[in-house]
């Protein structure tokens, strides 16, 4: 087998970890520098020259809360946060370059191999800025990002390449940080997302934080210590936020726990059960539930009422009680699916299999004559694709019915949000969003609309891009306010000279596979057309990922 392996990430909230496709075709996560598997989503600016990523910027949270950030991707794409450190102000994008380049140094170290090209996973219902942003992240840490894919059809590539039976899943995935819960089409030869949903604020550190408020009323009802007080110290909060992961983890195999911790040289003593555990967090899984109820409902309206099996994903699926519930409430089969490493195991596989159909088309245009990059392999002659075939399996060391399953098989995502653009909805000049794609349609989709101008001399339109959540699409009224929508980027068409009111305009709405969006406008009249290259806050332009760039390759980044 070739040594250019496609390396694919689980950026986590709270852990993440990378993997590979072995000689053998099999994924495997490598272990970090500290021989675990999984490495924490913690950053510590030490220094403006030196930022410490993993355990040990876990471990010195407690000492150092002001010089460590940790659940970044919570905020992933929002213009509103930033961190500053040593002079330099840090976007969601910067930080979470340095989780990349803390895996991925440590994953060199381990291999021996250097690598450049990676696939990296997201929440299933991010959003356009929030994939771009992550993609960015990936430039920022040297990376090439082949692809962003939704970390539940991760998960689901992952179970699927080993299933015969053909099956409805649904995968329930609850992470450090974000909860995702999708349900997908596993046959022979595709794996098919049906529908998606999630909510990004909330997860496995929301049961530390709920459990760190109560260990912080015991510590108030023992020592007179206003709880409050507790919580708003950075360094009191952070080390019960540590005493709480500790006790939740520790809850997932024993039914009770002696916790011991200390304030201002007082000892106290909590005796914490599980079932107390549970109870202070209950709210947080009747969220989950209340969200796979209405998913469930979506699924069933599209035709699928029937669900084979519910997958657990995500290392909060460890906790005895979500299982549990999960079974008191829904009738089918629960399997808990390699929780902490089906996403990057996933996203490898993934990455491996455009890898082998990229080789299979270089082996078709040797043969043929022709240009990879413009090959339409739909073209070509069946006897030419299985020789190809059997070319690039013996050249990896694969067995053909392994490289076939894994190459022949289809994967098709949806989007997780609708994509309209701002129109005018009547002679006053009132605004509303038209919705060009709807949630949950499959991609990649490409759509064009006719509109029109205003008013009259109208010497061009900005196209303002809406994201938002309605069901709502291109053959509905518009959404009559622009308010609960948020715009992700706007461009501008210019016209050659002022046109007349209801003059001809066309949109064409492109969302790619990994669920980002390009748009496309025409004036009909002139001809004049704009590739929309969307302005937006939140993402940096060229020239600023390649200032940053420079200077966060220029910073040592340790365990």
């Amino acid at each position: 087998m070739t040594e250019n392996k496609i390396y694919g990430i689980d950026l986590g909230t709270t852990y993440s970890c990378i993997a590979y496709v072995d000689e053998h075709g099999k994924p495997v996560v490598v272990p970090n520098a500290d021989n675990d598997l999984t490495t924490p989503s913690v950053v510590y600016f030490e220094s403006p020259e030196n930022i410490v990523v993993g355990k040990t910027a876990k471990e010195v949270s407690e000492v150092y809360p002001k010089q460590v950030i940790s659940t970044v991707k919570r905020v992933m794409g929002d213009t509103d946060w930033e961190f500053e450190s040593g002079g330099h102000t840090y976007t969601p994008q910067e930080i979470s370059s340095h989780i990349l380049r803390k895996l991925v140094a440590d994953a060199e170290a381990n291999t021996g191999h250097k690598i450049k090209d990676v696939v990296i996973t997201v929440p299933a219902y991010f959003g356009v800025n929030q994939k771009e942003a992550t993609k960015q992240a990936g430039e920022l840490a040297g990376l090439n990002v082949l692809y962003v894919i939704p970390e539940p059809t991760a998960a689901a590539i992952s179970y699927g390449m080993e299933q015969e039976d053909d099956q409805v899943i649904l995968v329930y995935d609850l992470g450090g940080g974000t909860f995702d819960i999708t349900v997908i089409e596993v046959k022979q030869g595709a794996i098919t997302v049906i529908c998606t949903g999630g909510d990004h604020q909330l997860g496995g550190r929301d049961w530390d934080e709920a459990l760190a408020t109560y260990f912080a009323q015991c510590i108030s009802d023992e020592t007179g210590t206003s709880a409050d007080e507790l919580t708003e110290n950075l360094e009191t909060w952070q080390e019960l936020l540590n005493s709480a992961e500790d006790a939740k983890k520790a809850l997932s195999t024993k039914t009770k726990r002696l916790e011991k911790l200390s304030h201002e040289g007082e000892r106290v003593r909590i005796d914490l059960t599980r079932d107390k555990f549970e109870e202070i967090t209950s709210s947080f899984m009747e969220r989950t539930i209340s969200k796979t109820e209405a998913l469930l409902q979506t699924a069933k309206d599209k035709g699928y009422a029937h669900i084979d099996k519910l997958l657990l994903v995500g290392g909060s699926t460890y906790m005895p009680h979500v299982k549990a519930k999960l079974e008191q409430k829904f009738p089918f089969e629960i399997r808990l699916f390699d929780p902490n490493q089906s996403v990057a195991k996933g996203a490898a596989i993934f990455g491996y299999k455009c890898y082998l159909d990229e080789q299979i088309k270089i082996a078709i245009a040797e043969e043929t004559g022709q240009v990879a990059e413009t090959l339409n392999i739909d073209s070509v002659d069946e006897i030419v694709f299985k020789e190809a075939q059997k070319k690039v399996a013996s050249q990896h060391g694969l067995a053909l019915p392994g490289l076939k399953k894994l190459t022949e098989t289809q994967i098709t995502n949806v989007t997780s949000k609708s994509f309209g653009i701002v129109v005018v909805i009547n002679e006053k000049g009132d605004e509303g969003v038209q919705n060009m794609i709807m949630i949950d349609e499959n991609i990649p989709k490409n759509i064009t609309l006719p509109f029109s101008t205003f008013a009259d001399n109208q010497e061009g339109v900005n196209l303002r891009c809406m994201e938002n959540t309605e069901r709502k699409g291109s053959e509905d009224s518009p959404i009559p306010q622009v308010e609960p929508t948020q715009e992700i980027g706007n461009a501008e068409l210019s016209f050659s000279r002022p046109l007349p009111k209801n003059s001809p305009i066309e949109i064409t709405f492109s969302l790619a596979p990994d669920g980002l969006l390009s748009i496309h406008g025409k004036d009909l009249t002139t001809q004049g057309e704009i590739e929309a290259e969307f302005k937006t806050d939140s993402i940096l332009s060229r020239d600023e990922l390649e200032e940053k760039k420079k200077h966060n390759l220029a910073i040592s980044v340790s365990s």
